[in-house]
């Protein structure tokens, strides 16, 4: 079709067309005051879109002007109106007030791996060892595997190590008859390459040991007595299936216990402290969020999970009093998170076992909502995904926010060769929205069975880009394109 330009009349009508609210209201018979009110309730994506479909519609009458009945001067009046209008609309959906009684939170935006307060407040390195210097205990939480999580075990270790003669370490991940295998590494008689086997890590725990060697490194070089806190996972295992074999376990812990035999027996604490009932509706939630499908609402099946959890609680408890009784030394001990906060796991065990003394519980946040009983402590470290194909992926929340940030990108990997680099914000994965690092799961395991490419969207500064990181199973890649412009919705 042929594009005709606009008449002078046109051109005359839109110069001189009158400008701001006032003209707005002369134009559209509406005083301004009442025109941003009826704008305000939309939102401005929907302005624009509807100023472009009525755009749309007037271009198409100065085509048929003939037919529609407007003369060219009505039409740019309504043209000028409408842009007006739409002006208004833009302003007014970002100037409602803000709330005045929303309680501030975290008083600062955290870089990963900083520390703040239980009230939201930055914490300094020293303010730190300030809060720290009179407890016995220091439980520090993490999730298991979580990159940030253990990078900062190493540097509040290190802090800690400053102070006084320094700590003993316990750790979760260590069965406690593996403590002499801890000490000879202390001593140097293990070098540290030698470590993950002598610990027989793959089967005592089997989260990647690269991510806990920095610790134990951390440990050593202060020369700070270090020793196991668990019970062996064999133990845990046979105590698993005595407590759904055994035909009394409806809450009592002392058939399946005395269906070990003794030197599975010498393996758990020498006393087994069950939950609070204020814990056992978080247990319960735990066990119906388990991955391998646990039913919350079979009594044998709680009454193991409770006995399970009371055991490693128990257990890490009693070794922790023991270390310090031992060293006589503050106690820093490494759990997941599930035992530190809110100080119903460990800390709550330790208090009957060693009751004069202060526990500090420290716990990694990760932007949602600050829970001030969790822990005295946060560290600020965003769930992260390290992938194979060379990219460590943080997702990132603070304050109603949400995004999925590329933050390390390694040289010479096939993400670097499909053209990610540190800084990208992921916005879709395959065919799902990167609402949660679950989405790359979902989308690596469609890519997977279609035995097509895992492709990412992305937003660099103003642009927006998709990456192909070519089809999974295959870790090398000769050549991968270079990002190219996503396609428009």
């Amino acid at each position: 079709m042929e594009a005709h330009p606009p008449s002078p009349t046109l051109s005359r009508a839109l110069a001189s067309a009158p400008r701001g609210g006032r003209g707005a209201a002369r134009l559209t018979g509406l005083s301004a005051g009442r025109l941003t009110r009826l704008l305000a309730p939309l939102s401005a994506a929907l302005l624009v879109a509807r100023f472009a479909a009525l755009l749309a519609r007037l271009a198409a009458a100065l085509r048929h002007k003939q037919r529609s009945g407007l003369t060219a001067g009505r039409i740019a009046r309504l043209a000028a109106a409408l842009f007006v209008a739409s002006c208004l609309g833009l302003v007014a959906a970002c100037a409602r007030p803000a709330p005045l009684n929303q309680p501030l939170g975290v008083n600062f935006l955290p870089a990963p791996g900083e520390m703040l307060s239980a009230e939201g407040d930055r914490l300094s390195p020293e303010a730190f060892l300030a809060k720290s210097s009179g407890a016995a205990y220091v439980l520090i939480g993490e999730s298991h595997g979580q990159h940030c999580d253990h990078a900062a075990e190493a540097r509040l270790l290190t802090l800690l190590a400053h102070q006084g003669q320094g700590p003993a370490v316990g750790f979760e991940m260590v069965p406690a008859k593996n403590s002499a295998v801890l000490a000879d590494f202390a001593a140097g008689k293990i070098a540290p390459e030698d470590l993950e086997a002598r610990l027989d890590w793959g089967k005592t725990w089997g989260h990647p040991f690269a991510r806990y060697l920095p610790v134990f490194l951390t440990a050593r070089h202060w020369k700070l007595p270090m020793a196991g806190l668990n019970v062996p996972p064999e133990v845990i295992r046979r105590l698993s299936a005595a407590a759904m074999d055994n035909a009394t376990a409806t809450g009592s812990f002392e058939g399946p216990v005395a269906a070990l035999s003794a030197e599975d027996r010498a393996q758990l604490p020498a006393r087994i402290i069950e939950p609070a009932p204020e814990q056992l509706d978080f247990l319960r939630e735990m066990l119906s969020a388990h991955p391998q499908g646990r039913n919350a609402d079979d009594s044998r099946q709680m009454a193991r999970f409770l006995l399970i959890q009371s055991v490693w609680d128990s257990a890490m408890a009693e070794r922790a009093v023991a270390l310090r009784a031992a060293t006589g030394r503050q106690v820093v001990a490494f759990a997941g998170t599930a035992h530190v906060e809110g100080g119903l796991g460990i800390a709550r065990r330790i208090k009957v076992l060693d009751p004069q003394a202060e526990v500090l519980l420290v716990s990694p946040w990760r932007g949602d909502d600050l829970d001030p009983t969790d822990a005295a402590v946060r560290v600020y470290c965003p769930l992260s995904f390290e992938s194979r194909m060379g990219m460590l992926l943080q997702h990132r929340e603070f304050g109603g926010s949400s995004q999925v940030l590329v933050a390390e990108v390694r040289r010479g990997s096939r993400a670097e060769a499909a053209g990610l680099r540190p800084g990208d914000v992921v916005e879709r994965a395959g065919g799902y929205r990167m609402t949660s690092l679950n989405a790359l799961h979902l989308a690596g395991s469609d890519a997977y069975r279609a035995k097509g490419s895992l492709v990412l969207d992305i937003r660099r500064g103003a642009a927006c880009l998709t990456v192909d990181l070519g089809p999974l199973g295959r870790q090398t890649a000769a050549s991968q394109p270079a990002p190219q412009p996503a396609a428009k919705p």
